[in-house]
């Protein structure tokens, strides 16, 4: 069996596509993470739906091949796995820099420590 030119064209290409939108996530992973800055609602949006948008790409393949053909292997299971755990990474430090912002509104001190701990004592600590 031989395929032509141009179906391995447009597989490649297709290849190439998911693993470019699997890159695009893990680099805004890293931004989103490193910045400390919470839940940024349309950066998860994104990732979702490009997430769920890989499996309706997969189907539009020529020929419909089935689950665990090549295309599966070498781009599609990759490339869904690591925008999963993007998304995952993302959740979990955006609700933990939430949570600490939280934290430090709802105590009143930028310190983290609870009112009338033993931080800082202002003016009195240096006398």
């Amino acid at each position: 069996m031989v395929r032509s030119g141009s179906l391995l064209v447009f597989a490649v290409l297709m290849m190439v596509v998911m693993w470019a939108l699997a890159a695009s996530v893990l680099i805004g992973t890293w931004y989103l993470t490193s910045r400390g800055e919470g839940l940024v609602w349309p950066a998860l949006g994104w990732m979702a739906a490009t997430l769920f948008a890989l499996s309706a790409f997969r189907n539009t393949a020529p020929g419909s091949p089935p689950i665990g053909c090549v295309l599966d292997w070498f781009a599609f299971l990759w490339a869904e796995t690591v925008i999963a755990l993007c998304v995952i990474a993302v959740v979990l430090t955006g609700v933990r820099t939430a949570l600490r912002t939280d934290d430090e509104k709802t105590d009143g001190e930028p310190d983290g420590e609870p009112d009338g701990g033993t931080g800082d004592l202002g003016r009195a600590s240096t006398q």
